[in-house]
């Protein structure tokens, strides 16, 4: 595991993110996989949310 130094308002957004899979696995386990697949993909590419205020 890595850390990721990101400022605290990127961290929320990527936090929110990441429920927003978790509850879209709970309908929709296909599609929650897919989300999840871009969102690592975006984070190893760089990718990261605006961040939040």
């Amino acid at each position: 595991m890595r850390a990721l130094q990101v400022p605290e308002g990127v961290r929320m957004a990527l936090a929110r993110k990441l429920l927003v899979i978790t509850a879209a696995a709970k309908h929709d386990l296909a599609g929650a996989e897919r989300r999840l697949d871009r969102f690592t993909a975006d984070l190893d590419a760089g990718r990261f949310p605006e961040e939040e205020r």
